[in-house]
Order: C-alpha cells, then structure tokens, then sequence
C-alpha cells in the first residue's frame, strides 16, 4: 500500500499499525466512512465484513485488499450504542449481504442501507439474533486482540 494511502488514513483520523502486508486501522464510527473513502479511492475492495459482540458493545471488522499486491487491511469500529452503525453499501454495493447477515444474526441496524429484510433467517425469526452472547460470557475488546505468537510446545504455566 502507497505510503500516501496510509498518511490519508491517518489523517482522516484512524489509528494505524503496520506489519508487513497487513495494516489494522481502528476507527471512531463517526470517521469510518471516511476512511472507506480513502480505502476505495486506493482502488481498494472489501474482501468480507463481520461483527463480534464484546462487553462494551459491538464491534464492527471489515478487511480490505488490492487486486493486484498481497495487502490487507483490517479496519474495526464500534457500533454506536443503540445497536446502529452506518452502512458503507452506498460505498461499496458488495457489503449488502455481509451487513444484511449482520443485521440477522446481531441484530445490527445500518442506517442508509438500501435493503435490511432477513437474508438467512425468516421473516418470522427477524428478532433471534442468535450471534448475540450471553452477558456472562462477554469479554473485553482487550480479551479478544490478537494474542503474542508463543511456540506451540511451549508449556502453559
């Protein structure tokens, strides 16, 4: 990725790591469409888009390619508190069905999305989302980040 990519990213306000190929970019919801902005006018694609129900609430992650260079980036964002985030299929049509998928299994409503019926689940069903954790088994967004590669065998103390 062109190092004038990643000076847009943060500049529209994203907190940026880089690893090799890989780049985490984590974005406050009121910035990520901007930052989408930036990521297709680097010709950039969503490869998928998903969501993980944490203690504070739920998180948003979206991955991000080139055609045509090994890179990826992963961008995650809350979603506001009420359960709503802001769709990006205005952006990017592709991400219709993976936030649709969304809106059945978490219950996630994006606003501005041109099409929110069920996608998986009947219409009778519309309310199950059954992605949601228990609240006893929530965990912490710290919980869930990538853990420090350890060798496999390693013993556990």
């Amino acid at each position: 990725m062109p190092d004038t990519t990643l000076m847009a990213l943060k500049a529209a306000g994203a907190r940026v790591r880089a690893e090799g190929s890989l780049i985490e970019a984590g974005v406050d919801t009121a910035i990520l469409k901007r930052c989408a902005l930036v990521l297709r006018d680097a010709g950039m694609y969503p490869v998928f888009m998903t969501a993980v129900h944490t203690e504070a609430g739920f998180m948003l992650c979206y991955q991000f390619a080139l055609w045509d260079s090994p890179c990826r980036v992963l961008v995650s964002t809350p979603a506001k508190n009420d359960g709503r985030a802001v769709s990006l299929t205005p952006l990017f049509p592709g991400l219709q069905w993976h936030e649709r998928e969304a809106r059945d299994m978490f219950g996630i409503i994006f606003e501005n999305h041109p099409d929110l019926r069920p996608l998986l689940l009947c219409d009778e069903d519309r309310d199950l989302q059954p992605l949601r954790k228990d609240p006893a088994r929530l965990k912490t967004p710290e919980q869930l980040t990538r853990a420090e590669h350890t060798d496999p065998d390693e013993q556990a103390p």
